[in-house]
């Protein structure tokens, strides 16, 4: 190829044109030789760049993208060009900046990306000339070459993102980029590119193009002939094209979406190498052209086609899901202001947000600022923290964490999985009493012709991300046996209607229940006060009890955060200014008399000293930081930490039989492991510390103490979800025992219930529950004079 643009043969550079708008490999069609000329715009613009592919190319240090396409040979026939667009445009502005081309010839000419926004069919075009022209791909290969091959030029990551409901019918015709769930994923299909065609009377085959599949004649014949629609169609030798048809629906982020308002869906057409690139459930970003075709609903209402619907033709597709698979791709791109707010937290830089000397890790901090509208409630927070974070991704275990929230109506459980939702970069929240099997993992549909069709559910959308599922108690026995798949595959299989398939559902479950009877019952387990499987159940790491007692002072405490919200509703929740009181308390990792302080009173503390918590855009950018770039690795001090607690669970220190234990198994090790792990990326380490590993053990022991704790503070392996029966098996051997002694109708006096008690092996400290659960529940009446009835 020649050196100057002006010296290239013009046939060459239509030769090209022609490769850059070609459908598909093959033998050039009749309506290719109807291309006379390149537009001029485009022309002008092809000169333009080939100056600048040229300058890249003799540098010592080429681009990877442009090595690629330069080492490409004259064999593979489909040539393809992917680049990445911030890259291409920014050297581009470099290179005519820097003296490279005419600057002030380029300030009075239209730029490049708006060529490209407002004529991509041309614009793509004379990117691939160009780039042909200065690499010199195909220079030694005949002239007929570029009459077959086809050249594809593609951008990646285009900047800004379009919000799929401002795409309206302006923006046809326009090259857009914008980023969404696929919501189905139909099969692949083929549809005809070019046909042959012959002339009943001169009988000159002509090979047509068919464009986005629709049938055409061709106008005229050779030009001997001139014949007019007196062609006869070759089935046989129709080429065709993989074409497949996605279903995209905009992100349910609820700083884009508006109140009221449904999620957006759209109709994406992909061809050739493109397809099955994504599948049901993935997060994309898709490059696009908008177009128009003409809407079904116009041949019912008899508008002679006038109607037409919106829908979208790709150009590219990068796979946000498949690219957080592979630790070396990364997908979150920061600004050197968060990437400096990160920093500060991580370090416990105070000064950064006008605060005094480093008092509070970033841990503690992180659970001050999640759903501070709640008071209290430490444990669970830092629960739903750790979720969120997550544990290092191992091959065959899952690192995500599941944690469940049961408690008194009032109590803010969904409030805290409103503020999970909220900061994860990924989340569906859902309503257990309005989702179904189907609607929580995947669905079966019918397709126009007859396929069946996968339609992503809510676990598969939140690949990736936490699905908050509120009510989880109102929801059927048989939906909830549905999670019991996706909770530890981390996964959704389906094998039905000749469908055999699974799709990805790496989330984290934060759901919330409210008991069967309004109030939390201590004399049932949690199985019995959620009507719960115990499979499912077993598969949470965190199960939190809040119960609504009444506190003098925790209730003030409430009143006066509900209506300082009241009151600074229209003030400023930012501030970081801190009271000369408050300058003088002592460090959250120490107190004064130099003992390390338990999780508990540090975040109790951290409530009283940080007045206002951190803004829900730095810890939610902090989150994905750390679930992106952070791999923690357990050190061996942290493992006998963990090793140490899960023995001391599996084997107590007061003697007791193992039949009676906490019921943990290797399922509840696991857990420790990944806490552990989700407890470390609050810090941006490395590894596990033995700090991390006592903060894990405190909160897994709240939650044991929660679960399989009595009133009198003793625990129990009954009320366990998971365990066997203990306790309960007593209270049904005392039950019966009072039975067959005295009947129904029966009397007895306080003795007799104490002889059944030493019979049974009832204690002396159980005897008054188990006497209150039998009042209870209506099988025993005391009466007046101080004797019993048995009831029932």
């Amino acid at each position: 190829m020649s050196s100057k643009f002006d010296e290239i043969p013009q046939d060459i550079i239509l030769r090209l044109w022609r490769a850059c708008n070609r459908q598909l490999v093959g033998v050039p069609t009749h309506e290719e030789s109807k291309i006379t000329r390149v537009p001029p715009n485009a022309l002008a613009f092809i000169s333009r760049l080939y100056n600048f592919f040229r300058f890249v190319l003799q540098k010592e240090v080429v681009p990877s993208c442009f090595q690629e396409y330069a080492q490409l040979g004259i064999k593979t026939g489909r040539i393809v060009l992917s680049l990445h667009h911030q890259e291409f445009m920014d050297e581009l502005h470099d290179f005519e900046l820097r003296g490279q081309a005419p600057t002030q010839e380029y300030i009075q000419k239209e730029s490049f990306g708006a060529f490209l926004y407002h004529m991509s069919e041309e614009a793509l075009p004379a990117l691939g000339v160009s780039l042909a022209l200065a690499s010199g791909v195909g220079k030694k290969a005949p002239e007929e070459y570029w009459d077959t091959v086809q050249i594809v030029v593609r951008f990646l990551h285009v900047l800004p993102l379009v919000n799929m409901m401002d795409i309206r019918t302006g923006l046809v015709g326009k090259f857009i980029s914008l980023q969404g769930h696929v919501l189905k994923a139909r099969s692949k299909r083929l549809r005809v590119a070019t046909a042959d065609f012959i002339c009943s009377k001169c009988a000159h085959t002509l090979t047509h193009s068919l464009p986005q599949g629709q049938y055409s004649l061709p106008t005229s014949c050779c030009p001997q002939c001139k014949g007019r629609k007196t062609f006869s169609l070759q089935r046989a030798t129709a080429r065709y094209i993989d074409v497949q048809e996605l279903k995209l629906q905009e992100a349910a982020d609820e700083r884009t979406i508006q109140a009221g308002r449904t999620p957006r869906q759209m109709a994406v057409e992909v061809e050739h190498d493109l397809v099955n690139a994504c599948r049901a459930g993935d997060v994309v970003q898709m490059v696009c052209t908008v177009a128009a075709l003409k809407s079904d609903a116009s041949k019912r209402r008899k508008e002679s086609g006038s109607t037409y619907e919106l829908f979208l033709r790709g150009h590219s597709v990068s796979s946000l899901s498949e690219s957080q698979q592979n630790s070396d791709i990364h997908t979150v791109v920061y600004t050197q202001q968060q990437l400096q707010a990160i920093t500060s937290l991580c370090h416990a830089d105070h000064r950064y947000f006008g605060l005094p000397e480093r008092r509070a890790f970033p841990f503690d901090l992180l659970v001050r600022s999640l759903c501070p509208a709640i008071i209290g409630h430490h444990h669970v927070k830092a629960g739903i923290l750790l979720c969120l974070l997550g544990g290092t991704p191992t091959n065959g275990i899952r690192s995500n964490s599941h944690i469940l929230i049961v408690g008194d109506p009032g109590m803010g459980k969904s409030q805290m999985l409103l503020a999970a939702r909220q900061l994860a970069a990924r989340s569906v929240y859902v309503g257990g009493n309005t989702s179904s099997t189907t609607g929580l993992t995947v669905t079966l549909t019918k397709e126009e012709r007859g396929e069946t069709g996968i339609e992503a559910g809510a676990l598969v959308l939140a690949d990736q991300g936490i699905c908050c599922i509120d009510e989880f108690d109102k929801m059927n026995k048989s939906h909830q046996d549905g999670l019991l798949e996706a909770m530890e595959q981390q996964q959704v299989s389906i094998a039905k209607a000749g469908v055999v398939a699974s799709l990805p559902a790496r989330c984290s479950i934060v759901a919330a229940a409210n008991p069967r009877h309004g109030s939390y019952s201590m004399n049932k387990s949690v199985s019995e006060n959620l009507n719960m499987a115990k499979p499912i159940l077993s598969r949470f790491d965190l199960v939190f009890i809040l119960r609504d007692r009444a506190d003098q002072s925790q209730d003030r405490l409430v009143s006066s955060n509900i209506m300082n919200l009241y009151r600074n509703c229209q003030g400023n929740t930012t501030s970081w200014t801190t009271s000369a009181q408050e300058t003088n308390l002592p460090d959250t990792v120490k107190a004064v008399d130099g003992r390390v302080l338990p999780l508990s009173e540090r975040l109790a503390w951290v409530s009283e000293f940080q007045k206002q918590p951190l803004p829900a855009t730095l810890v939610r950018d902090y989150i994905a930081y750390a679930r992106e770039y952070c791999k923690p690795k357990m050190t061996k001090e942290a493992a006998e930490v963990l090793k140490d607690y899960f023995m001391q669970l599996r084997y107590p220190a007061d003697g007791r039989r193992n039949g009676d234990s906490v019921p943990i198994t290797t399922r509840q090790l696991e857990a420790l492991i990944r806490l552990c792990q989700a407890r470390a990326k609050a810090c941006l380490r490395e590894y596990c510390l033995k700090e991390d590993a006592l903060d894990v053990v405190e909160l897994l022991s709240t939650s044991v103490d929660q679960v399989h704790s009595d009133d009198n503070g003793r625990l129990d392996r009954g009320r366990g979800g998971a365990g066997g029966v203990s306790n309960r098996k007593m209270k049904t051997s005392f039950k019966k025992e009072l039975q067959v002694i005295f009947g129904p109708g029966g009397h007895c006096t306080m003795d007799d219930l104490r002889k059944i008690a030493d019979k049974v092996g009832c204690g002396l400290s159980e005897f008054p529950s188990v006497l209150d659960e039998l009042r209870g529940n209506g099988i025993l009446m005391k009466k007046t004079d101080g004797s019993f009835q048995v009831i029932s």
